[in-house]
């Protein structure tokens, strides 16, 4: 999914900024592959639903079955 709109770089990095403060706040661990479909998604690479694919995949290589 590609925005009409691009945005810009500095307000990619000032919502990253909001979100991680958040997480931290909740107790959550922030990893740079989280960071990075974060950053994807606000640019408008991923769609919602694409984002959330792709942050379980990654988690799930983070943390494998045992």
């Amino acid at each position: 999914m590609a925005l009409k709109t691009p945005v810009s770089e500095a307000h990619v990095r000032r919502v990253l900024a909001e979100v991680e403060a958040g997480q931290v706040t909740a107790g959550a661990v922030v990893s740079d592959a989280d960071r990075e479909i974060a950053r994807r998604q606000v640019r408008g690479e991923l769609s919602a639903d694409e984002a959330v694919r792709e942050a379980i995949a990654a988690a799930l290589d983070r943390f494998p079955e045992k």
